[in-house]
């Protein structure tokens, strides 16, 4: 069974909102996850963490997959994302966080 994910998309970021969603669209299959959503957002988004986590919670999703870590508003979005999903870029996979047993 693949395990689900969804997009995020920053257009305060992209340079390319269609090679973007390729990048994401690509990466989620590579992967073997099944996109059931991308989540746009930008610098105007009312609380962009709560809408994130609450798509990727709707949708059974728990990796988030973007092109880039700066499509993340900021370090402690992506920090508090990485609390209850993966994050996977290109080039980075941070495991989810709140999934740590010590």
């Amino acid at each position: 069974m693949p395990i689900n994910a969804i997009g995020l998309l920053n257009r305060s970021v992209s340079h390319s909102w269609l090679r973007d969603e390729r990048v994401i669209i690509d990466l989620s299959h590579a992967r073997g996850y099944r996109l059931t959503r991308t989540v746009t957002i930008d610098a105007d988004t009312y609380m962009p963490t709560t809408l994130i986590v609450w798509t990727a919670h709707q949708h059974d999703a728990t990796v988030v997959v973007a092109p880039s870590v700066e499509h993340f508003p900021s370090t402690s979005i992506q920090n508090a994302v990485a609390l209850a999903c993966a994050l996977v870029t290109p080039t980075r996979a941070i495991p989810p966080l709140g999934n740590n047993t010590q």
